[in-house]
Parts: structure tokens; C-alpha cells; sequence
């Protein structure tokens, strides 16, 4: 009998350190590692009804080579079983902080939620049908901390089948003069792709502001660079945006999109004119850029808003663009699409979009031409619709 109660006595103690074991690990411990350490970022991304998408886009933030993060996720009032998705992980990684609306407030009501529980030095935006590179925080902390002027940092995006790859042994920065002066024509940086500087939101108290109504990262922007910010983007890309292809959106997402971005820009562009609403938005011919920045430069002389010599030289690529238009044939290539501007005199060619990669027509008939860009291979193009459409013959 005695050996039975000694026998049972040790069950009973070993069940309760196991108990208290377990009972440390889930709850005290991720209590005292979210209250005690500071990441080094906080992650924020909201989500609504997208438990297909989840896995994928919490995977390839959990799987960064950079571990030292916080992933605060904000389910916005799903229907389905979104929260299971999210508690699930939470239940495995420590880092994931979740989040639930009673119900759906919106996305700006759910990032501003995430932005107030964020604890880390720089704020990294995700999407939830998107992937990340997996070395993309790496290389956007390691590009913040050289250059502590930028306060906000995006990246290159790819489609969903790129390769991502280093381009250069470290981040390529684009001139953040030149993104401001991109800010006039579009939203200047892909909004999941961004990290943020949390030290200089918190002094300005910026936040998504309700009003810029699914076009909130063009406020944003406006107002981390009105309070003197500096905003700017690395060159390769490092997310796939749009990786998961079957998300829907809510009605007129895109058409009040638009009608809030060409409100924001109509308010930028004020100081230099008033903008016709016919000639704005994101996605306005090269005609209509050419006429904004003529503007911008004309007035810009006096009240030294802007870089001049970068102004002018966006201003002369746009007008140049239009004024080669007329001139070029539309070309369609397996692996891009573009206008060709070829000079006469000695057959010389180049992309109008990207004058950088130049090339020779080295054959030209009635039905085909062939060209040579610099080291690559000769390609034949088929001549279509009278010879003003150009197409990459099959092989």
C-alpha cells in the first residue's frame, strides 16, 4: 500500500510540473517575452475573409531570414474561419500577436490599430494575398539603418512566378528627391512593400487618415512628407503582389480608388496649379505627366517646392516620351511590352519606357524585322496592322 500512495504521489507531481510547464510556456511565457523584449520590427497586416490566402502570406513573414520581429495580425470581423487560421499560428510562433475586430471596420480602422500596438523600430507593411521574399526585411532594415534620413522604405514588386534575387551586394536606393516628384503622378511606392520609421509617426501623430478612402497610403505618404520625411524604395523587388489570384474586392473599389487618389493629387498639385480632373490619375497617359510636370516646373522656379534639376529632367523624359510616340511602333515580346523609337539615319533602336536598352535593326521587309539588343541574340518580329505593331515571331 505504501509503495502504491508513493507510486501515485509521484504521478501526481509529475503531472503538476508538466502542468505548470505547459501552463508557463502558453501563457506566462509569451507574456513575458511580448511585455520585456522590443522587436526590431512590427509587422502589420489586416485581413478579412481570406482564410485560402493566410497560410501563404503568414508563412513567408514567419520564414524571413530576419527573426527579430513582431506579426500582428488583425482579423476585421471575418465570417469564415480566418480567426482558427490566425490562432493556429499563434499557437506556434510567439512573434504573432493576434487581433480581432468585433466586426468589419475597414482596413484603414484595422492598420491604425496595428500601428498603436506596434512595439518595434520599424513598422513592415504586408498584405494578405501577397508573399514576401524572404529576405526582404533583411535587406530593408539593413538599407534603413545606413540612411536613417528615409523614414519610409519600400521595395521592387514581382509577379507571382519571379525569382527574387539580389541585384547588388547591397540595397540599390532610388533618389528619394526623384520618388517625391513621383508622388505628383502616382501613390510613389507599392503600399505592402513598405517599412516604416515608427520613432517619426509617433512625433508627427500619423496615422491612415478615413478620408483617403482605399487609396490610404497616398495620404500617408503626403503626410510623412509634408512633415519633412523622406520616402523612398529599394529597387529589387521583394514581394510578389497579388500572389494569391483569387481575392475579390468590395464594389467600386477601384473606381473610388481612383476618384481618391486624383483628390489627393489635385491637393499636392495646388501650389503649382489647378489641375483639371480630366488629366489626373494614377494611371494618366504620358500626355497628361507631361502636362503636370510642365506645370510643376514653370512654377517651381519661384517657390523651390521641388529639386529643379530633377524636375526638369522627369519633365523632359515624360515630353520627350510623347513626342517619340509619334513616331514608334508598339512592340509586344514574350517578355515585355513597349513602343520603339527607330532613328532613321542609322537604324539604331530603344525602348521608349526604358531608353536604357538600346539595340540595332539589323533586317527589315514587307512582313518581318529583326533586331539586336546589345549581347542578346537576334529576334525576328512579325509586322502587324499595316506594320505599326510589331510581335516576337515563335520559334
Amino acid at each position: 500500500m505504501k509503495l502504491i500512495i508513493q507510486i501515485f504521489i509521484g504521478i501526481c507531481y509529475t503531472m503538476s510540473v508538466f502542468c505548470i510547464g505547459v501552463f508557463f510556456e502558453r501563457s506566462v511565457c509569451p507574456f513575458l517575452y511580448h511585455t520585456f523584449h522590443k522587436p526590431v520590427i512590427s509587422v502589420v497586416m489586416s485581413t478579412f475573409n481570406r482564410d485560402h490566402a493566410l497560410p501563404i502570406a503568414i508563412e513567408s513573414i514567419l520564414n524571413q531570414t530576419f527573426k527579430d520581429f513582431e506579426f500582428i495580425i488583425i482579423d476585421d470581423g471575418s465570417t469564415d474561419s480566418t480567426w482558427k487560421v490566425i490562432q493556429s499560428y499563434a499557437r506556434k510562433d510567439k512573434r504573432i500577436v493576434p487581433l480581432k475586430n468585433e466586426k468589419n471596420k475597414g482596413l484603414i480602422y484595422s492598420l491604425n490599430r496595428g500601428l498603436d500596438q506596434a512595439r518595434g523600430k520599424y513598422i513592415a507593411r504586408m498584405d494578405d494575398d501577397d508573399k514576401s521574399a524572404l529576405f526582404r526585411f533583411e535587406r530593408q532594415v539593413w538599407a534603413m539603418e545606413e540612411n536613417p534620413e528615409i523614414v519610409v522604405l519600400g521595395t521592387g514588386i514581382m509577379g507571382p512566378t519571379t525569382q527574387p534575387k539580389h541585384y547588388y551586394s547591397y540595397p540599390m536606393i532610388r533618389d528619394p528627391d526623384v520618388v517625391e516628384i513621383d508622388t505628383y503622378l502616382s501613390s510613389g511606392l507599392a503600399h505592402p512593400t513598405i517599412m516604416i520609421r515608427r520613432d517619426f509617426i509617433e512625433k508627427y501623430h500619423i496615422r491612415y487618415d478615413p478620408k483617403y478612402l482605399y487609396a490610404e497610403d497616398t495620404g500617408f505618404y503626403k503626410d510623412v512628407l509634408n512633415n519633412g520625411g523622406k520616402i523612398t524604395s529599394i529597387s529589387e523587388g521583394l514581394l510578389h503582389l497579388g500572389y494569391i489570384n483569387n481575392v475579390t474586392r468590395p464594389d467600386k473599389y477601384y473606381s473610388t480608388q481612383g476618384e481618391t487618389f486624383k483628390k489627393v493629387q489635385k491637393d499636392k498639385l495646388a501650389p503649382f496649379f489647378d489641375a483639371p480632373y480630366e488629366i489626373l490619375g494614377a494611371f494618366n497617359t504620358d500626355k497628361d505627366k507631361c502636362t503636370i510636370l510642365t506645370h510643376m516646373s514653370n512654377k517651381n522656379w519661384k517657390l523651390h517646392i521641388l529639386d529643379q534639376d530633377l524636375l526638369d529632367t522627369r519633365k523632359n523624359l515624360f515630353c520627350r516620351k510623347v513626342s517619340l510616340l509619334r513616331h514608334s511602333v508598339k512592340v509586344i515580346h514574350d517578355f515585355w511590352e513597349d513602343h520603339i523609337y527607330v532613328n532613321p539615319k542609322d537604324k539604331t533602336i530603344f525602348r521608349v519606357n526604358v531608353p536604357s536598352e538600346q539595340g540595332k535593326l539589323i533586317r527589315e521587309d514587307n512582313q518581318s524585322v529583326t533586331i539586336k539588343w546589345d549581347s542578346y541574340p537576334p529576334e525576328v518580329f512579325q509586322k502587324e496592322k499595316g506594320g505599326t505593331l510589331w510581335r516576337l515571331k515563335k520559334q
